[in-house]
């Protein structure tokens, strides 16, 4: 007994070290962190960050912590569970990988994928192709001046039903609250066709749980929903309960809205937009369910409808809770905001999306708070095939060396890494909307968070017109303060409250602000 358990020991200890080393030869011995559990183990996720030195797991906040990296390109290789892993923090290199190469692809199965089915934001090359040539028609000018409108009406609609317009100040516990309401209404209305205000949101529909608090509970709880077996929803636990529930009210409701719009467009009733007067994202999946050359399965078309939801409301949720938290904090930089609100609308005029491309000061602060606080802070590839990719000296921006990654090894390009660059930024630390003024910085969609090459965000400017027109309202009415402590500066309380947490995307915990009006009534 006691020397079949040794051989069994034995055996694994083999294993671990094979494992090991098969991990460094894949990432070409990149020096890095050895360590238990890989940084996107499943597992890791679950067990605490430090388990001592064998044993040491990065855990799920890793990407955040790394924000300071001191090297373009480093290496995580576990020996127990997960993959290998190489983290870039350069620009030079996130262009090798993300643009026009035939070298890297996403990830296949993908825990994107797997949660919420084939989407565009997790799919690979060829089925990303079939995917984009669907949803893009429907991301025009169009579509922007409308998010844009609807913005607008949102907005007024949140004064009058919170009762704003009677007050004279107003306090906030958490700032996503308001947020998230906001960017559910406007995305359900602008890309999904679907009636949402403030006093009948989309948000507060579902039998059994809010859809806002559906689409939460499915960001903090994905691990248990990816290990959890489906007969383990039967056990009376409340945590599996509320899992449950979250997705089957998700996706209940997703498939009730596609009955209804694929009866009206068979009858002929919906061929333009309902409510839009375009052609919608919601209306365009559709018809690929119905038929034609890019035909969608059902699984394509849960995953694309909840992908466009998930993406078109949280990030932008979270960029708005970094831009007013942060113009809060620095009252000099709200203080231009306000007076390019002024300048470019005059006499208490509402802007309308023709005046979108001039509030410059606005557009440099939600750049700046999206340098410091990406709503997605990694992009994961990986190599379809062996890649050599050149690794640059930090100092000079000459070539250093070669890395060569075997086929299958898994790449983060670290995008808190890049922002929070010297070298790409300098004083990477401090909230500064005037660096922005470099054109070549304005111009390069990377920085701004929004990906890089042929799979950067389709909703760019649909998200940049909707949080500037929800900034613009706001601050042209209400002043935005935030509770420094006695001698606290701005940037001690940014480093105190916005302490950064990685799940899906990079949020915060509860953000408390208070508005008071300009021009009290």
């Amino acid at each position: 007994m006691l020397n079949a358990a040794l051989t069994l020991l034995a055996l694994f200890a083999i294993s671990r070290i094979y494992k090991l080393w098969s991990g460094l030869k894949a990432v070409d011995y990149v020096s890095g962190i050895r360590c238990a559990f890989g940084t996107r183990s499943i597992w890791g996720f679950l067990v605490p960050e430090c388990l001592g030195r064998l044993f040491y797991n990065p855990g799920s906040n890793f990407i955040w912590d790394m924000k300071r990296s001191d090297t373009d390109i480093m290496s995580v290789v576990p020996w127990l569970h997960g993959a290998p892993v190489v983290f870039i923090s350069s620009l030079e290199l996130m262009k090798q990988i993300l643009g026009h190469s035939d070298g890297f692809d996403k990830i296949a199965d993908d825990i994107g994928t797997i949660l919420i089915g084939k989407n565009i934001a997790t799919a690979q090359k060829e089925l990303w192709k079939k995917y984009r040539r669907v949803l893009t028609p429907a991301f025009s000018n169009k579509l922007h001046s409308l998010v844009w409108k609807k913005s607008m009406q949102a907005f007024r609609g949140m004064i009058e039903a919170e009762a704003w317009d009677k007050k004279g100040a107003v306090a906030i516990s958490d700032l996503s609250d308001l947020t998230k309401k906001f960017t559910l209404d406007i995305v359900a209305t602008c890309a999904l066709d679907l009636n949402s205000t403030w006093s009948d949101s989309i948000s507060a529909a579902g039998a059994e749980m809010p859809l806002q608090k559906c689409l939460k509970v499915m960001v903090e709880d994905a691990v248990v929903r990816l290990l959890t077996p489906k007969w383990a929803y039967i056990l009376p636990f409340k945590t599996l309960k509320r899992v449950d529930t979250a997705f089957s009210t998700i996706f209940s409701f997703m498939r009730a809205q596609v009955a209804l719009r694929r009866e009206k467009i068979i009858s002929e009733d919906v061929t333009n937009g309902e409510a839009t007067g375009l052609d919608t994202i919601f209306d365009n999946i559709v018809k690929a369910n119905i038929g034609g050359k890019f035909a969608f399965d059902e699984d394509e078309v849960a995953g694309n409808i909840f992908a466009m939801l998930f993406a078109g409301h949280e990030t932008t949720a979270r960029t708005l809770d970094a831009v007013l938290a942060l113009l809060g904090a620095y009252q000099d930089e709200q203080d231009r905001a306000y007076e390019e609100i002024i300048r470019v609308a005059p006499g208490g005029r509402d802007p309308g999306y023709e005046d979108f491309e001039s509030f410059t000061h606005i557009r440099k602060c939600v750049q700046e708070a999206m340098r410091l606080y990406p709503p997605g802070s990694a992009l994961f590839r990986e190599a379809t095939q062996d890649v050599q990719l050149s690794v640059m000296k930090r100092t000079t921006g000459e070539k250093s060396h070669n890395v060569v990654l075997k086929k299958g090894t898994q790449v983060v390009v670290n995008v808190l890494g890049i922002h929070y660059s010297a070298r790409h930024f300098p004083d990477p630390e401090s909230f500064k909307p005037s660096r922005w003024s470099d054109e070549s910085l304005r111009d390069n969609p990377a920085i701004a968070a929004f990906g890089y090459g042929p799979r950067a965000c389709l909703g760019r400017k649909f998200s940049l017109a909707e949080t500037t027109s929800f900034l613009v309202m706001l601050l042209r009415d209400w002043k935005v303060d935030v509770d420094l402590a006695d001698g606290e500066t701005p940037r001690q309380w940014q480093e105190r409250v916005m302490t950064g947490q990685v799940t899906s995307v990079l949020g915060f915990g509860p953000l408390p602000i208070r508005l008071s009006r300009r021009n009290p009534q």
